[in-house]
């Protein structure tokens, strides 16, 4: 045996290098918040429920709608009037908060995803803006021009369809989206790589 032979069998047998880990993908880009006026809030809140609806809480712009108005009728059929201003001030005081907890990242967002959050910001911002041009537009004309509302003591269930119609097709509307990304997804995992 020469001395490089002998060298070589000296030397210990260098270990295998580790196992490349899988690569993790790429994380998502960061998007910014959107901020949101609590003043604005506060203001819209003077008519309960709108406050929320502009601060993108619909569920809970719901219920304060739904116990100011169940508060406005025990006011009128139980004598208890108090709950009325106890509503109105809740409303008022927990938009303005839940507006500055959304600012500062403290209240949990409604879960959109990244791709479509600018969408649907852009979207809702322009919906709104338009119910508040109608509802202004409305109330300012009937200040100079006295409207008849009467004919929605008849009528007002219609809104309760309209808005049950519309429930319904975003439904369909959603599914038939879903479906037809699953079907994009699963096209492009039958394309093979280097084909």
């Amino acid at each position: 045996m020469n001395a490089q032979e002998i060298n070589q069998q000296q030397q210990p047998p260098t270990a295998a290098p580790p196992p490349m880990a899988p690569a993790l993908p790429a994380p998502m880009p960061a998007v910014a918040p959107t901020r949101r006026s609590p003043g604005l809030a506060l203001v819209l809140s003077f008519f309960p429920g709108l406050g929320h609806l502009y601060l993108g809480l619909y569920q809970r712009a719901f219920a304060v709608f739904l116990s100011f108005a169940v508060s406005i009728w025990l006011a009128e059929h139980a004598d208890l009037g108090i709950l009325v201003a106890f509503v109105w001030f809740f409303a008022v005081i927990d938009s303005y908060r839940q507006a500055q907890m959304l600012n500062m990242g403290l209240t949990a967002e409604p879960v959109i995803p990244a791709t479509q959050r600018s969408k649907v910001s852009r979207r809702g911002n322009l919906g709104f803006g338009v119910f508040l041009l109608i509802v202004g537009v409305v109330l300012l004309y009937n200040q100079f021009y006295p409207i008849d509302f009467s004919f929605l003591q008849d009528w007002w269930p219609v809104l309760l369809v309209l808005a049950g119609i519309y429930m319904v097709a975003a439904h369909f509307r959603e599914k038939q989206r879903q479906a037809r990304l699953a079907a994009e997804a699963g096209q492009l995992t039958d394309i093979q790589p280097g084909a």
